[in-house]
Formats: structure tokens, sequence, C-alpha cells
């Protein structure tokens, strides 16, 4: 159901280019997942602060923060796509896709801080009274909330997935945590009408929990790309797929990937016949490099060793099967 939602909307908005390896078509999908989370995030947000102020719940308002830091983290990830649509230069040959993630580092970084100001603000109504007002409209409003944002949070999976993007796939698990907190706040905005406002300030308490958990994650996914991050065994596993698919490779070993965001640095080492021409091997290597550019995108470099190079790399050559 969501992939034909999914499908439907790219169809409207970005008439249907569905080709993520175009770099072209994988921004525009950052583009639309970007303003897409906004427009919702901004909605969410206005409500929650409002009904936040009115019922003086901490908790609702710590939610309403959350969901507005999301419009921040959207605009991240568009600002990220922008930027990497940028020609290579002098000073940076592989592009500048890496910039989404040093910001992903500082959105990371605000978040948490607005996350202990609300852990501190909940424990002070905890051990000194929370007179917070109850409301089932209000809970049950949070909790249409909490379903927009789950939808949300599965669109934006999709469009990752689709576009090998982990800045889509970090802006996913925001919207997915903002849907979590919103059910945890119908739940508390309903006790308190019944004569439980403590539960407000221990909802509050684990939503800015669930903040500061937000911000470590993503702050560690884009620390950890920054860092050299390895690639995932899935993309290893497409890259020797690939080249295995090239009649006239024997093996695959020594897979590299270095990401910069909108580009991927691939180099990996080919196996082929000791017997074949220099020329029919660097053909081999050219359409290993062919096949992998079309897939993945970014540059591609090939080596090509003969069979009987080094018999060590028995141990780690990938065999066709």
């Amino acid at each position: 159901m969501i992939r034909r939602l999914t499908d439907w909307l790219l169809a409207r908005f970005i008439h249907g280019e569905t080709n993520p390896a175009d770099p072209e078509v994988r921004a525009k999908y950052g583009f639309f997942e970007g303003w897409f989370s906004i427009i919702g995030n901004l909605l969410l947000s206005a409500v929650k602060f409002f009904l936040g102020y009115a019922l003086n719940s901490v908790s609702l308002l710590a939610d309403a923060v959350h969901t507005l830091s999301d419009v921040i983290t959207s605009a991240v990830v568009i600002v990220g796509f922008h930027t990497a649509r940028k020609s290579p230069d002098k000073e940076h040959p592989f592009g500048h896709g890496r910039i989404e993630f040093v910001a992903t580092l500082v959105i990371a970084l605000l978040l948490a801080l607005v996350g202990v100001e609300f852990a501190r603000s909940s424990i002070s109504r905890l051990l000194h009274g929370n007179n917070v007002s109850g409301s089932v409209l209000a809970g049950v409003i949070m909790l249409f909330s909490g379903v927009a944002k789950e939808v949300m949070a599965r669109i934006a999976v999709d469009l990752g997935q689709r576009s090998a993007s982990s800045a889509i796939l970090a802006d996913a698990w925001h919207h997915r945590s903002d849907a979590i907190a919103s059910f945890l706040v119908a739940i508390a905005m309903i006790a308190a009408r019944y004569g439980y406002p403590s539960v407000d300030a221990v909802f509050g308490l684990i939503v800015s929990g669930l903040i500061i958990y937000t911000a470590w994650q993503l702050g560690c996914s884009a620390g950890s790309i920054l860092m050299g991050e390895a690639p995932t065994p899935d993309l290893v596993e497409e890259i020797v797929a690939l080249a295995l698919g090239v009649e006239g490779v024997l093996g695959v070993h020594d897979v590299a990937v270095h990401d910069y965001g909108a580009l991927k640095a691939v180099s990996l080492h080919i196996v082929v016949d000791q017997d074949v021409s220099f020329a029919w091997a660097h053909q081999l290597a050219v359409l290993v490099e062919g096949e992998i550019r079309t897939r993945i995108g970014g540059t591609v470099v090939v080596h090509v060793d003969p069979t009987d190079v080094d018999e060590d790399h028995d141990a780690l050559l990938l065999q066709a099967k």
C-alpha cells in the first residue's frame, strides 16, 4: 500500500522518474521527501504547540519541538541534496555530498540540547507538582498525529531504500520516533483528564529520552560515514554480483566503497584467466566499471588480476556460483 502511495506521489510531483542511479532523479527524490516532510511537520507542530500551551502540557510541548526539529532535519536533507548536485571542483574532486553529514552532526547536537532541557523540565514537574489540563480531544488529535507521522516515515523509508540515501532514511527514523512520541503523549492527555496529571511529566521524560536517543543515532550515523564507514554487506554483494555478471570475470575481491553522499567511489579487483590478452582484460575491466556505474553511480576503478597472481587470494576470492 505504501509503495503504491509513493508511486502515485512520485508520478504526481516528479513525473514518475524512477531511476535513482541518475543523480538528478536522486536529487528530486531528496527534494520531494524534504518538502513533503516540512509541510506536514509544520502543520502538526503548530497544532501541538497550540494544544500544549492551552493545556500546560510539558509532554505535548516536548513533542511539538520534536516535530519541529523534523522540519530542520528535512531542510538539511534538501540543502544536502542541493549542495551534492554541485559539480566536483579542484578542492572537492569527489563532489560536495558529505556536507549533509556535517550538517546532520550540528542538528544532532541541537536536538540533544532540546531533549536535555525538556528532561530537566519534566523532572522538575515530577518533584514539584504538575498542573496540566487533560483532554480526550487532544489525545485523539495526538493519535491522529502519530498515524500521520508513521505514514510519513514509511514513505521516507521507501524513498530512502529506492535511492540508497542514508539522509532520507535518517529522516524516516526521525519521523518514526515522533510517531511513537505522539502515541505516548495521547495516553498522557487522556490520563490527565481522568485525574493522573503526573503521567504527563513521566511521558515528557520519556519523550525527552527519545529526542536525545534520536540525536545520538543521527550523530553516530553521520560521524561514522565521515570517518570512513565500511559499505554494507548488501552493497558489497550487489557490486560483486554485477562484476561476476560480466562474462569472463572469474572472481572478485578487495571491494572498497567511499561514501560521498550523492557520489560513491568504488574500487575492486577482478580475477580473469591468465591466458587472455592485455587488451581483452582491459575491456573486461571497462565492462565491469560500466555495469557498476550504471547501477550504483559514482566513480568506479577496477584492477585486473590473472588467475595465478597470488594463491593467498583464494581465501578472499568470491567465486561465481
